[in-house]
């Protein structure tokens, strides 16, 4: 069984054994070439992709992970609709990686077919690889798919109208924000990353903090810090006390990015919440803050159990007496 000891003999014997009547061999063959630095390795990969055997083109797909270039992007996007599900699900996964801007526009007609059991499961994974790319000519396309049926197409466009920021998906943003799926209207949280104070994007923040599913609330909350939506403290202060830890989490993060001084109260009364996760934010978030008022509670979890919550305390007071 030494065609198994060792992949690094030369590309005729990988060859070879790519064309052995064992589909176990080929498979391993396959497998062998993931790390292959010869450039006929594609080409044996690719014509692995076309095995009649799965467990073959499962193992072509997952080494072309490994593998840059147009062929082998063109030849992943063409195994999304492999007739197993594993197989496409291993060409999706190395599909997303590739960020090959000559594939886009390939990907953009697999974004928009339709027709056949799998061709939802084709949109979302030609979606999900132009996200990375950010090619301005994937926008129309994913404009489009936000009124899919399939909900995981919905959520992968608007993943590539956020990769874009684009001020002329604002609109169609506006309107998933509506979206019936959780999972979407996170996503919309997500894309609206790039919106500014005082933009029509903002209303659709704030009200995503009151949204009726935690992840969407956390989203929205992680995006108005980054953004640093001013108009949202209020807002932020209430979402400090939500029942998801989540949340509450990232709500207090986003009050220190604000640096917001009317949310000190609340913030230090998160130094005694019962996770640490959420209490090494309040300590961050009052360090960002730099409030002299904030020291009495910062002084009072000065031996806070977890290491890291004592070392961002320590920090945050040195950061509130400097102001």
């Amino acid at each position: 069984m030494a065609i198994f000891d060792d992949f690094d003999d030369d590309l005729d014997a990988v060859a070879e054994r790519a064309r052995d009547a064992d589909p176990g061999i080929r498979r391993v063959a396959m497998l062998g070439l993931a790390e292959s630095v010869d450039p006929g390795a594609v080409d044996l990969l690719l014509a692995g992709l076309k095995d009649k055997d799965a467990g073959v083109r499962e193992a072509a797909a997952k080494s072309l992970d490994e593998h840059s270039g147009l062929p082998a992007a063109l030849g992943l996007a063409e195994a999304l609709d492999d007739a197993v599900e594993a197989v496409r699900l291993a060409a999706a996964e190395s599909l997303a990686d590739k960020k090959e801007p000559a594939s886009a526009p390939r990907l953009i007609e697999r974004a928009q077919e339709t027709g056949g059991p799998l061709s939802a499961f084709v949109r979302t994974a030609a979606l999900r690889a132009l996200r990375d790319m950010q090619d301005a000519s994937a926008m129309p396309v994913a404009l489009a798919a936000l009124t899919d049926p399939d909900m995981a197409v919905r959520r992968e466009a608007l993943g590539v109208l956020g990769y874009l920021k684009a001020d002329a998906a604002l609109p169609a943003l506006l309107l998933a924000a509506t979206d019936p799926e959780p999972a979407v209207r996170r996503a919309v949280m997500a894309a609206l990353v790039f919106v500014r104070s005082g933009t029509a994007g903002v209303p659709a923040l704030i009200a995503g903090l009151s949204d009726g599913h935690w992840q969407v609330r956390e989203e929205a909350a992680y995006s108005i810090g980054k953004a640093k939506i001013l108009e949202a403290v209020d807002p932020l202060i209430v979402a400090a006390n939500d029942d998801a830890w989540q949340v509450k989490a990232k709500a207090v993060n986003a009050l220190g990015k604000l640096k917001a001084r009317a949310a000190v109260p609340v913030v230090s009364e998160a130094l005694g919440d019962q996770l640490s996760n959420v209490r090494k934010e309040a300590a961050a978030a009052l360090g960002e803050i730099a409030d002299p008022a904030a020291v009495p509670a910062l002084e009072a979890v000065y031996d806070d159990p977890d290491p890291d919550v004592r070392k961002l305390v320590r920090w945050a007071i040195d950061r509130c007496r400097a102001a």
